[in-house]
């Protein structure tokens, strides 16, 4: 079974979304609050039956928005890093194209 990894990650002209390429030849794009507010980690999610920040607040202070790193994490993921300094969040590749905003999934 062929592994879809990221082979070019990008931020957008506008720095307002995060395009990845991939080697099925599929670019997602990905606007950074969307990214943001499904932050996956346990604080942001929650966990073991206790509500995440995410679900308690209704906005997010502008450097939650503001992608400073992205890092690999093994094969199946990539770790954000946030000029708020949160960066405990890993996405995994399935979720990063589940996330996908592209002009194809946009209408499907």
């Amino acid at each position: 079974m062929e592994v879809i990894e990221p082979v070019d990650i990008r931020l957008s002209n506008d720095g307002k979304s995060l395009e990845i390429e991939w080697t099925d030849g599929h670019v997602t794009t990905t606007d950074l609050r969307t990214l943001r507010w499904n932050c996956p980690c346990a604080i942001c999610s929650g966990e073991m039956g206790s509500k995440g920040l995410l679900s308690q607040v209704k906005e997010l202070p502008d450097d939650e928005y503001i992608l400073e790193g992205v890092q690999p994490v093994g094969r199946y993921a990539l770790q954000l890093v946030w000029k708020s300094g949160h960066d405990s969040g890993i996405y995994t590749y399935e979720l990063l194209r589940d996330l996908c905003q592209c002009p194809e999934h946009a209408t499907s």
